[in-house]
């Protein structure tokens, strides 16, 4: 499903495009007729997994949230665990691994570490509960200050999405309050999400596009929802970009600056000011039958679209600090012994980068492996 991704954006805007929309209608259809239940991603990975663990008869304990961790003469022998209201004390002769996932939806911790109350399309639970436990028997924590950071929305239900395509195909930019463009709209989420927080201009954060970009290229964010989204003032439409400045408070000359301007590059296919379209990886969520850049195209034709952006994420950096065997360690570097960590409760490898799709599953699924062998020779 990884690979559908790129070309479902635009379906209705390029034979190869279409074509992968139909297989995903058909395949979808056809999961449905047999009775299967389709996945992808990292659902289809987590299916595979679970597989082996039923197989393998191993008990799951579902809705099962870790209370505290049992510590016996400095190392962790066990967890305690709230199941079905009643708390259990569960023994662990090999170790503990901690993967409870971030503290994305920590409001409070969110504030304090980020500067911001989040608005992440992380799950509802993802309170950060295993990191504060694990920081309670002295393990270190790193990037708490970092996240999956990206383009986010907000709906009228107060629901939290996330922007990926919308932002990187042509005719559309993103600006400031002010009407200004700030960064290369096609850069990796955590790259744009930075330049988000980085921003200093004070308001919100719109994207631009025209009636082209509404036609040609899939938006998840709204899809079904118009109404409800023009509505709360979260997407404004005009059928001007004067009326467009004037709906969202927006400097009607200086967005018509802003859009000469970048109309100018769509015509060179050269973004002279951040570079838009300019690496392969920008390319990945663009349009092959735009010339001479396919990121780039001319907001012209209305009616033009305003989207409002947040500083949104996919999930927290920081974590608990652990090492190449996913020990959990101290401040001093020493490890605590039978405590392990895996997956978005520890300080991401990735560091403050973000290298490709799979940065976070990936890295959870290696350490939890190397986390039950070094456990498993204790």
């Amino acid at each position: 499903m990884t690979n559908d991704v790129w070309l479902l954006a635009r379906a209705w805007s390029t034979p190869s495009g279409f074509v992968r929309g139909a297989r995903f209608v058909f395949r979808t259809i056809g999961g449905l007729a047999t009775g299967k239940r389709l996945v992808g991603l990292g659902g289809a990975l987590s299916c595979s997994l679970m597989w082996i663990v039923r197989d393998q008869q191993t008990p799951v304990w579902l809705s099962s949230p870790i209370v505290d961790l049992v510590v016996e003469d400095g190392a962790v022998v066990g967890a305690v665990v709230d199941k079905e209201g009643r708390q259990v004390r569960v023994r662990a002769r090999r170790g503990v691994v901690l993967a409870a996932g971030g503290f994305a939806r920590n409001k409070e911790w969110r504030m304090k570490h980020h500067g911001v109350p989040g608005y992440s399309a992380a799950p509802e639970g993802d309170l950060g509960t295993a990191i504060g436990i694990g920081a309670g028997v002295g393990a270190a924590l790193e990037l708490m200050d970092d996240a999956w950071w990206g383009a986010g929305t907000v709906g009228p239900d107060g629901s939290h999405g996330f922007i990926l395509s919308e932002r990187s195909m042509p005719f559309s930019i993103v600006v400031d309050a002010a009407g200004d463009r700030f960064t290369n709209e096609s850069a990796s989420y955590i790259d744009f999400g930075h330049a988000m927080l980085g921003h200093t201009v004070p308001g919100p954060t719109w994207l631009i596009t025209d009636v082209r970009h509404t036609r040609r290229y899939l938006s998840t964010s709204y899809l079904g929802r118009k109404k409800q989204w023009l509505a709360a003032g979260i997407l404004v439409e005009a059928p001007t970009l004067n009326e467009l400045a004037e709906r969202i408070d927006a400097d009607p000359a200086r967005l018509a600056a802003t859009v000469d301007r970048f109309n100018g590059f769509a015509q060179t296919g050269v973004d002279a000011d951040f570079g838009r379209g300019r690496t392969v990886y920008d390319n990945y969520y663009g349009d092959p039958r735009v010339k001479p850049n396919p990121n780039l195209g001319p907001l012209e034709r209305g009616p033009f679209r305003a989207l409002r952006l947040y500083p949104g994420d996919l999930g927290t950096k920081g974590g608990l600090l652990t090492d190449a065997d996913a020990r959990v360690l101290r401040e001093d570097g020493s490890a605590i012994p039978g405590l392990y960590a895996a997956g978005n409760t520890t300080a991401s490898v990735m560091g403050r980068t973000y290298p490709g799709p799979g940065s976070t599953i990936g890295p959870a699924v290696v350490f939890g492996y190397r986390a039950a062998r070094h456990a498993a020779k204790r």
